[in-house]
């Protein structure tokens, strides 16, 4: 589900968290692909570890948003 906000369309917290979990599923199958004795393979998973980690940091900065646009909402 979407919200709009400001003219923005904006996640839900549900989806942002969902996404979250998401991009840790993947972000634990690059590191055991990083473990790889295969150079090119290590090369392409810490590529992919490190756009993973970026993913990761922007969802928990939108669910830090939320949360804290929420206890502004309640508390005044």
């Amino acid at each position: 589900m979407e919200t709009a906000t400001n003219g923005k369309s904006q996640k839900s917290l549900g989806n942002i968290v969902s996404e979250l979990a998401q991009t840790h599923a993947e972000l634990w199958d690059q590191e055991d692909r990083a473990r790889s004795k295969n150079d090119a393979d290590v090369v392409q998973a810490k590529r992919n570890i490190d756009r993973l980690n970026q993913k990761r940091n922007d969802l928990v900065e939108q669910v830090d948003e939320i949360v804290l646009n929420s206890i502004k909402v309640t508390h005044g």
